[in-house]
């Protein structure tokens, strides 16, 4: 019981702060899917709330989806996976502490 209203407590939190930094172009319950999949990781303790997400080798922190969105549609995504907090924390410092995402897309790659 404790077990289950903890996680309701997390997802309804995650929800209210996080959810708009991790929402997709899509409309609708697609807009949602990226920010559903953090929080069933965070659920399962793969992550935290706040990971770093990393699209096609480029990273973006939280802090970083303040002011920026993610570019991305659902129908893109063609993988997504937690890595080992030490592997994050080996590759962002602190920051993989919160977790780290990679995602990999069908879209071809853009030079920046």
């Amino acid at each position: 019981m404790k077990k289950t209203i903890s996680t309701i407590i997390l997802l309804l939190s995650f929800s209210i702060y996080s959810q708009n930094r991790y929402e997709l172009v899509d409309e609708g319950k697609d807009k949602l899917f990226l920010s559903d999949s953090i929080s069933k990781m965070a659920v399962k303790n793969l992550i935290t709330d706040k990971p770093i997400v990393v699209i096609d080798g480029k990273p973006f922190r939280y802090q970083d989806l303040e002011n920026q969105k993610l570019l991305l549609n659902k129908a893109e995504i063609e993988k997504i996976v937690a890595i080992d907090k030490q592997k994050g924390i080996a590759i962002f410092g602190s920051f993989g502490e919160a977790g780290v995402i990679i995602i990999t897309t069908n879209s071809p790659q853009k030079d920046n």
